[in-house]
């Protein structure tokens, strides 16, 4: 599936704005609206960029994190930013010592620190992150259960997974009504279940994890592979060699690549059906990509 950003440039809506519903940051947390809404049905095979989830959930609960002392969606004030900035410092500097991972900080030529493991570490040990942070253990637990339920690659249980996102939505709206939910956020828990219903694989197998594996290959074959005489030549080389090198019969000689394994917790199990060659029983493993 496409990422986030293209999907938003493809609906032609903003990146705060849900381009499923179409409603914005301000509404985001009045679900009875938001539910009630007319979806954007051409939306959902886009999928739910899971690969890319693990992080907004990540980024969502630490940004509430640092407000906990003022409680507001936006800093104004310079005492509102102070605290900010304090609370952040304390939180960051925990997380290094405590946990080992390095977050909020900016990485020379690739982005920031946040990456898919990072979150997925944030999300393992739920009692030491909500420690840290000061957020509600449950609702970390929750956005845990759900996030590795999507990226699982099996087929999931609709009604079972609907309500389990909703009773999650109804509790963030309980303990932070004051920090409008991000539309990646809002998207997985309120059109999460539309969405997966009406994919034909599992929703974790329809990520967006084949097309971030090939910025590498990208970069190289431009470099490495291509006329730069022009751009038309170089794009022309360029497509010539994904195209050799993504060719089924090309992809089958090379060895499948070893895959770091996790367990599968109980609480995904009762979200999981049994519809699956192999049965959910006797199934205690999911890929933990690092493609991100």
């Amino acid at each position: 599936m496409i990422d986030v950003k293209v999907c938003n440039s493809i609906t032609y809506t903003s990146s705060q704005v849900c381009y499923i519903c179409g409603v914005s940051p301000k509404y985001t947390n009045n679900l009875e609206l938001a539910k009630n809404r007319t979806n954007n049905v051409s939306t959902y095979s886009f999928g739910l960029s899971t690969l890319h989830a693990h992080i907004r959930f990540f980024e969502c609960l630490m940004h509430i994190s640092y407000r906990l002392e003022v409680k507001k969606w936006q800093m104004r004030s310079p005492e509102d930013k102070q605290s900010f900035k304090r609370r952040k410092t304390y939180i960051i500097n925990r997380f290094r010592k405590e946990v080992g991972i390095i977050i909020d900080q900016p990485k020379q030529g690739c982005g920031s620190s946040n990456d898919g493991n990072t979150a997925r570490r944030f999300f393992e040990n739920a009692l030491l992150t909500a420690e840290i942070t000061g957020l509600n253990v449950e609702l970390i637990s929750r956005f845990g259960v759900i996030l590795a339920t999507i990226s699982s690659g099996f087929h999931i249980n609709i009604s079972a997974f609907e309500k389990y996102a909703m009773d999650t939505a109804k509790l963030y709206i309980e303990y932070y009504n004051w920090y409008y939910m991000p539309a990646s956020v809002h998207k997985i828990l309120l059109h999460g279940a539309d969405v997966i219903k009406h994919c034909l694989l599992p929703i974790g197998q329809l990520s967006e994890e084949a097309s971030e594996a090939r910025n590498k290959h990208y970069r190289s074959f431009r470099e490495h592979f291509t006329r730069k005489t022009s751009r038309i030549d170089t794009n022309i080389d360029l497509l010539h060699r994904l195209i050799v090198t993504s060719d089924p019969v090309i992809s089958s000689i090379r060895p499948n690549p070893s895959k770091k394994m996790v367990p599968i917790s109980p609480e995904v199990l009762t979200l999981l059906t049994s519809s699956d060659s192999i049965p959910i029983e006797k199934t205690v493993a999911i890929p933990n990509s690092e493609s991100e």
